[in-house]
């Protein structure tokens, strides 16, 4: 078996690493358990990046949008410590000790750590302001406020969600409707902080942050657990993937199923729409990516990870290539693909022989482009005993 389809590894270009982030001191007895990063994120503005950096904790760290890179990155890092045993506070602070970016100019914005009081599974960013720079919806709270119109969420692993603010590290809501673990969160991108939450407990739920965090919708896919969802740009449709080999695109004037997709082998993990609408992406454990037309549900390419292809009594099983997770570059020509063999693969959607660069990347979870298209994080597992596994590797 290959992980590549006509070439070598090495005949195919390296993606260069630009940072490893991981918390500086590692602390077995607070909690010896759920050292992963399951999702990391960047702020629509691209002025914060987040990583569940373990177990009940999500790290923000600026990011300087220019240079594309986090400012003073040694110094950034140095303050990424995890607390000691017996602190009892929901939340707490570490500000980094040097607020400049490379040309000395003071950055607004500081690190901050933040417990989330339960594992952490799932992290979004919601704006009251529209990806479509002519809509704006700034909110408004009626029992709560927050300092800017930038929010962070958490889905923890006892079904909560969490939503801070970022600028304070103050927990503002806390929603409470899901019986098992979040695993995955997403703000509608039109400025409505309308915010979509999956979950093992087999639902799909729509928050209202601008009205308290109620939770006005509940949809079902099959009874089975879900593992990710993914607006459209224009927040009229809404994929989600779960427990099974479909994909569900519902339609959000009136939720109800737009489309059902099939085409893969083994559970889907992970969906997302391109820039313009027209695509989504789709990745299993079956080792593929798949790319539908988000209209008619036709099935355009697919990106396999492991050659020849498995069959279905060996795709549908361990197999060693899972896909862990998949993001689509912000130009839209582009996928960044994570999976089990230990490697981040690079696609071109125009062709899908074989990845234009790969880096090496073990046991890869999650993977994200940034605003500007201008690099890819990716997060994965920390080995405590001893390994030398980072957290996030920013590529």
């Amino acid at each position: 078996m290959a992980s590549f389809k006509n070439k070598t590894r090495d005949e195919i270009p390296t993606a260069k690493l630009l940072a490893q982030l991981k918390p500086s001191e590692v602390n077995e007895n607070y909690y010896p358990n759920d050292w992963e990063t399951w999702q990391c994120a960047f702020a629509p503005d691209e002025s914060y990046f987040a990583w569940s950096c373990g177990n009940r904790l999500v790290t923000l760290v600026p990011w300087n949008r220019c240079k594309s890179t986090l400012p003073q990155l040694s110094e950034v890092l140095a303050q990424l410590v995890l607390p000691k045993p017996g602190i009892s506070n929901h939340y707490f602070n570490r500000a980094s000790t040097d607020d400049t970016d490379k040309d000395g100019h003071k950055l607004p914005h500081k690190t901050i750590t933040i417990d989330c009081g339960c594992l952490v599974r799932s992290v979004a960013f919601g704006s009251a302001t529209s990806d479509k720079k002519h809509l704006s919806s700034k909110a408004f709270w009626t029992h709560f406020s927050v300092s800017k119109d930038l929010i962070l969420a958490t889905g923890l692993n006892n079904g909560r969600i969490r939503t801070w603010d970022i600028f304070t590290g103050h927990l503002i809501l806390e929603l409470m409707d899901h019986r098992s673990v979040v695993t995955d969160l997403a703000f509608a991108p039109n400025g409505s902080l309308i915010l979509a939450s999956v979950s093992q407990d087999a639902t799909i739920k729509f928050w209202d942050l601008n009205d308290d965090g109620n939770m006005f919708k509940t949809l079902k896919m099959n009874g089975k657990s879900v593992n990710s969802c993914a607006w459209s740009p224009d927040a009229r449709m809404l994929a989600t993937v779960g427990m099974c080999t479909s994909v569900y695109v519902w339609d959000m004037n009136d939720y109800s199923l737009k489309l059902r997709l099939n085409g893969h082998m083994y559970d889907v993990v992970a969906c997302e729409f391109s820039p313009d609408g027209s695509l989504i992406a789709t990745a299993s454990w079956d080792t593929q990516v798949i790319l539908w037309n988000s209209y008619s549900g036709m099935k355009l390419r697919c990106f396999g990870h492991l050659f020849p292809p498995p069959r279905l009594i060996y795709a549908s099983g361990a197999n060693g290539t899972w896909v862990r997770g998949l993001s689509f570059s912000p130009d839209g020509t582009h996928i960044g693909t994570v999976a089990d063999d230990g490697y981040v693969r690079f696609w071109d959607i125009l062709s899908h022989d074989d990845p234009v660069a790969v880096g090496s990347v073990e046991e890869a979870l999650c993977c994200t482009y940034s605003p500007s298209g201008r690099v890819l994080a990716v997060g994965g597992g920390l080995t405590l005993n001893g390994g030398e596994d980072d957290k996030v590797f920013i590529v």
